[in-house]
């Protein structure tokens, strides 16, 4: 019996020898865990901290460009360097150190374009988003936003001032904002086109004279041009007319545009601020993509650019019919409008894909109590590719966006 007791005793003493070394274990590993867990997190956020940091000075200075190195943070040091990583792109890499313990964060940053936009405007004017309006894009207004019944806006909606109700605050008004709505956001136009003239005059095609320019897209990825009403067509690849970055610029005068787009193009007009004489473009036809993005995969991609205002011209092509118009359409001083909107009649529907920024909000077509009286419905689609891609040297914000983060 004592030997059984002896040797029973042994056993216990034993498992629990062993019980004890494996918690000792299992400890000193879950110990080991949490602190190089701690270790990695601390150095993970001070990384992060470091390209908040460089992200908020570039915000704050968009020609920034330079970084620090190995920087006091939070018990630990971190170092960022903000360069240019390419044609308009801003490179962000910040390391950082913490208790034997690094962590890197590559942040690729691209300046704002306003082709993002399905709608922009820094002057609405006293017109006003009713019941059955529908903004599918990002949208934003400098000015007030003026709201009817229940428009419905389908993407993030800000505005530098606020919502005004036409019959007074929900439940009476009750706009449908299915991204988001922020006031107190402003967004400026540029002050002038002198970056796009520059990216013409550097690698792309600068078009000088006062007579009006008449640009026509054919499939298959060639147009014709000519400079004067007269004058005998050019016919190239959209490739070589647009130079190697893409950008076409015509500095007082006026551009004619339609046909087919089959490549990637920013056209653009120049002109004296205020003076509506220079500095437009009109939409004589449908402009459409040879490869339609809501069908198949696409690059057609077309910018239309104006110091002044962008037109639907007046004529037998846009007599009585439907207009299809593929663009990001940016107005800097003027507005997109119909030539003679309120007199030519009831025309067919606008049909746009893409988005329209102007400076002054303009009219399409007049209304009655029997509904439109002159001009155009509207029938305006957001290209959804706008969001992370542009038109070449599409007017911008001046601030930039994240289009990658890596960690």
């Amino acid at each position: 019996m004592g030997k059984a007791a002896l040797i029973m005793v042994m056993g216990f003493s034993t498992a629990l020898l062993m019980i004890g070394s494996n918690i000792v274990k299992v400890s000193n590993e879950a110990m080991d865990n949490y602190l190089h867990y701690y270790k990695s997190s601390m150095a993970h956020n001070i990384a992060a901290s470091a390209t908040n940091m460089s992200a908020r000075t570039l915000w704050e200075n968009t020609s920034y460009r330079g970084g620090f190195s190995n920087r006091a943070f939070s018990g630990g040091t971190m170092s960022s360097t903000v360069v240019a990583a390419g044609i308009n792109t801003i490179s962000i890499v910040t390391s950082a150190q913490f208790m034997g313990d690094s962590s890197t964060v590559s942040v690729i940053l691209q300046p704002s374009s306003f082709s993002r936009f399905g709608y922009y405007s820094t002057i609405e004017g006293n017109i006003w988003w009713i019941t059955g309006d529908t903004v599918w894009g990002p949208m934003h207004t400098q000015d007030n936003l003026r709201v009817s019944g229940s428009p419905a806006f389908m993407q993030k909606t800000t505005s530098l001032k606020s919502i005004i109700y036409y019959n007074g605050p929900p439940p009476k008004d009750n706009p449908r904002f299915l991204g988001g709505y922020e006031s107190g956001v402003s967004v400026t136009v540029p002050s002038d086109l002198s970056q796009l003239q520059q990216a013409a005059s550097e690698g792309g095609r600068v078009i000088s004279g006062n007579d009006s320019v008449y640009i026509e897209f054919q499939s298959g990825g060639n147009v014709r041009w000519r400079r004067g009403a007269d004058a005998t067509w050019t016919t190239q690849s959209v490739a070589s007319f647009g130079g190697s970055n893409g950008i076409v610029y015509a500095q007082g005068t006026n551009i004619h545009v339609s046909g087919t787009v089959d490549g990637r193009i920013t056209i653009a007009a120049g002109g004296t601020t205020g003076s509506n004489t220079r500095g437009n473009i009109w939409i004589d036809n449908d402009i459409t993509y040879a490869h339609d993005p809501r069908q198949v995969p696409s690059t057609d991609i077309l910018g239309l650019v104006a110091e002044n205002n962008i037109l639907i011209s007046k004529n037998d092509n846009n007599d009585k019919n439907d207009l299809y118009l593929d663009a990001s359409c940016f107005s800097r001083s003027g507005g997109f409008t119909a030539e003679g909107y309120g007199s030519r009649g009831v025309e067919g529907r606008i049909h746009l894909l893409g988005g329209i920024q102007q400076y002054r909000r303009g009219a399409v077509g007049t209304f009655g109590s029997d509904g439109l009286s002159n001009g155009f419905l509207k029938d305006y689609q957001y290209d959804s590719r706008l969001l992370n891609d542009s038109p070449p040297f599409f007017p911008t914000t001046g601030n930039y966006e994240i289009v990658s983060w890596f960690e």
